[in-house]
């Protein structure tokens, strides 16, 4: 028995439970994460933006559609015109239209990015307009009630007609502070635009996340992988200190 508890099979052990542990551990987590739902925190009826929409993360599936209230400056010189897009955004996903648009209900959907109170860019779609010249550039501070919606290039999302997307990438690009993933449809009326009925209405049913999946089975492979090696190596350190023990008996009687 004492001979499976030497200074160098101790540290072994220590080693290998460690490792073991901390794979066991990483996989939970991972497995935690395929079940993960963000937890959304209704203010005054609307939810709260900061959970809504967590800043240097993906925008949950389950914040999309759902009302919210954001206030911010309007930065300079940041307008984008998306074309050939009707003011219901809902005849964009190409699952549910099955001709082509009708040209003249087309016009463009006008985003701007809007600077948060603590620094961060949010694109907001204003409105849609057919006669983008009447559409002034906004400018000053600015409270909007609106609906967060996930970027145009999300896996599964296919829009008619080919259109230009809207994608986080590109509202990243013409920002100059980090930026939101997604962009917010604006609730709140606007002179000169009409306002968009978004592409998602309510928060996207997602069940678990299959990378994350693949990931917890990696790590509990990962830890079969150090048991066998920690069998493997205490194994060999025995044999090892066998030989040398028959070696140091063998010299004995030798001298003897």
């Amino acid at each position: 028995m004492f001979r499976y508890l030497s200074k160098r099979l101790l540290a072994i052990h220590f080693t290998a439970i460690l490792a073991i542990g901390i794979c066991i551990w990483l996989s939970a987590w991972q497995w935690n994460r395929a079940h993960y739902v963000a937890p959304i925190t209704k203010v005054s009826g609307v939810s709260d933006f900061n959970q809504l929409s967590p800043l240097r993360d993906y925008l949950p599936p389950t914040s999309v559609g759902v009302p919210t209230k954001v206030k911010g400056t309007w930065q300079e010189n940041s307008r984008i015109e998306f074309t050939q897009r009707p003011a219901d955004g809902t005849k964009l996903i190409k699952s549910t239209q099955s001709m082509e648009l009708n040209q003249e209900l087309l016009g463009a959907w006008v985003l701007d990015v809007l600077i948060l109170q603590d620094g961060s860019s949010l694109a907001v779609v204003s409105g849609w307009t057919q006669k983008s010249i009447t559409a002034p550039a906004f400018s000053g501070t600015v409270e909007l009630n609106g609906v967060m919606q996930p970027s145009e290039d999300v896996p599964g999302l296919k829009l008619v007609n080919n259109i230009e997307q809207l994608t986080t990438n590109l509202i990243v690009e013409n920002s100059r502070t980090i930026a939101h993933d997604g962009y917010l449809v604006s609730t709140s009326k606007s002179d000169s635009l009409t306002l968009v009925s978004p592409i998602f209405t309510e928060p996207v049913v997602k069940g678990l996340n299959w990378q994350n999946v693949a990931y917890t089975f990696n790590w509990l492979f990962f830890a079969g992988i150090v048991a066998m090696m920690w069998v493997r190596v205490a194994r060999d350190e025995l044999e090892f200190a066998q030989i040398a023990k028959s070696n140091a008996d063998l010299g004995h009687d030798n001298e003897s």
